[in-house]
């Protein structure tokens, strides 16, 4: 079977104040592959975990609780796509080692269960 093939197009990290420690980056993230391809974290010179989370909403006693959740992997089937945005996916960036600055650039490995690594950069926005 051919092996999965990463391509992550687009992206951003979210820009935060100086003082939050968390911020999200997103990505469309695509297997070209015939293989199935799971995503399972990465890593990044700017933050001491990189994890991946989902939004999600709940409707508790007449209101609307916003939320998110950590996911221990993301599937990507072969051909499919998942596009990291806001309200849906994203890859949070948890214990920034320093601010951040607009129009910084910041590199994130992907890392696949495979053994599989696909390096990004990034720049960096306000939203």
């Amino acid at each position: 079977m051919a092996a999965a093939q990463p391509v992550a197009t687009g992206g951003w990290v979210r820009l935060v104040p100086p003082v939050v420690r968390d911020t999200a980056a997103y990505l469309t993230l695509e297997n070209r592959g015939r293989a199935p391809l799971r995503l399972v974290g990465g890593e990044t010179p700017v933050a001491e975990r990189v994890s991946i989370h989902q939004e999600h909403r709940e409707h508790r006693g007449g209101h609307v609780v916003l939320g998110m959740r950590p996911l221990p992997h993301l599937d990507i089937p072969p051909g499919g796509r998942v596009e990291f945005r806001p309200g849906r996916y994203h890859l949070m960036l948890e214990g920034l080692r320093r601010p951040l600055q607009a129009g910084e650039r910041v590199e994130i490995v992907l890392k696949f269960q495979d053994g599989t690594r696909l390096r990004v950069v990034l720049p960096v926005e306000m939203r």
